[in-house]
């Protein structure tokens, strides 16, 4: 049985509630999120703890998977999302000191004046992909180990970041535009 086909049957399990459908489906992706919220979190119960509401919504909004991607990176987008809320609403920190790369960017604007709620905010609006990536990157990650982290090339990881950079340069400006428009 191809791996599609399993995707489908597991999916149209947890859609029917079917208890041991939703248990594989937690099993089998439980590792790779748990480390992708292991990592923004930096606390191994508070990744739990986000990992846990991320397949909560994961559970609620399988109806909505259409099998145009890979199931894994539509579960991973929607935990993603669980995550960058979760820390925002407890105001948690994590790679804010490496963002300061993007503060030399921005010119005249300083990112000390945003809260890291509204830096999250922001970067939540990136593409999944190039967000990640900028994570990766503004936590230290070289290229090479977002390339192997990500399954990408070098020259992805980078084209990633640098579209990340300025797609938040625009958004830094213009919510400061916004924000102090007298």
């Amino acid at each position: 049985m191809s791996s599609d086909t399993n995707d489908k049957i597991l999916v149209t399990g947890c859609i029917n509630n079917d208890r041991r459908s939703q248990e594989i489906l937690y099993r089998t992706y439980f590792k790779n999120m748990f480390d992708m919220c292991r990592y923004y979190t930096q606390n191994d119960d508070r990744a739990k703890e986000v990992l846990n509401i991320g397949f909560l919504r994961v559970f609620q909004k399988i109806h909505l998977f259409r099998f145009e991607g890979s199931l894994e990176s539509w579960i991973r987008k929607l935990i993603y999302h669980v995550c960058m809320r979760e820390l925002a609403q407890k105001d948690e920190t994590f790679g804010m000191d490496a963002i300061s790369d993007l503060e030399q960017q921005s010119h005249d604007y300083t990112l000390e004046k945003m809260f890291q709620t509204e830096i999250l905010e922001l970067i939540q609006t990136l593409p999944p992909a190039s967000a990640n990536a900028f994570m990766l990157f503004a936590n230290g990650y070289t290229h090479l180990e977002i390339s192997k982290k990500l399954n990408i090339s070098v020259g992805t990881s980078k084209w990633h970041i640098s579209s990340a950079r300025k797609q938040l340069q625009t958004l830094i400006e213009n919510y400061y535009e916004k924000s102090f428009k007298i």
